[in-house]
């Protein structure tokens, strides 16, 4: 996998560790000058919302596939879709934490159906590698999973809706991020080299 993180996450460290998510804020503050947390798109929710883009074949591909899994054909249970993580407006993307919850079946069947020349702000391969080593299974509601990787894929669709550069996705338990400093400048360019090589599909 590459070089390993200064502070990567002890056994000790739980991935649902609230400051972490709040460092991270602080840090992408730090970086562009705000971070919004939780922001929500105005868009649709079904694959015919997309029907003007140049992937809407692909969204509704995907949303078929899904639905054929386990045979959960209605999971979308919202008329827009759910807030993001964070969303920075200058210069226009959106950072996802992605928890072991993500990593399941119905998500890496997804990204098996990304086109391959589709630009990610992560490692698709390594994504689908995560999916089949986790195989996180969320059976409340029993259609869980399925809602959460369609969610998940109209996120790193959305930059072609919205003008926005590609969705970053940053694994929670690659980093003990509540141990970088937002206010320490070493820390700061750390995370902040995280972020590019994210840009640029590098592994960490």
């Amino acid at each position: 996998m590459g070089r390993k993180l200064a502070h990567q996450s002890s056994p000790r460290h739980n991935e649902r560790c609230t400051k972490c998510k709040e460092t991270i804020r602080l840090l992408l503050g730090k970086i562009y000058g705000n971070a919004e947390v939780g922001h929500k798109f105005d868009v649709g929710i079904y694959p015919e919302d997309f029907i003007r883009t140049s992937h809407y074949q692909t969204l509704r591909e995907i949303f078929s596939v899904l639905q054929n899994y386990r045979g959960f054909k209605k999971f979308v249970r919202s008329k827009t879709l759910r807030k993001c993580d964070f969303f920075i407006a200058n210069p226009g993307f959106i950072l996802e934490f992605d928890e072991s919850q993500h990593f399941t079946n119905p998500r890496k069947i997804a990204l098996e159906h990304y086109p391959e020349d589709f630009e990610l702000g992560f490692d698709r391969k390594r994504w689908i590698r995560l999916c089949k080593e986790i195989d996180a299974k969320d059976n409340d509601p029993p259609y869980r999973d399925e809602q959460r990787a369609w969610y998940d894929t109209l996120r790193d669709f959305l930059p072609e809706v919205e003008g926005l550069k590609p969705t970053i996705r940053i694994f929670s338990k690659d980093f003990q991020w509540c141990s970088l400093t937002p206010n320490n400048s070493t820390d700061i360019e750390e995370f902040k080299s995280i972020l590019e090589r994210r840009k640029t599909n590098v592994d960490d």
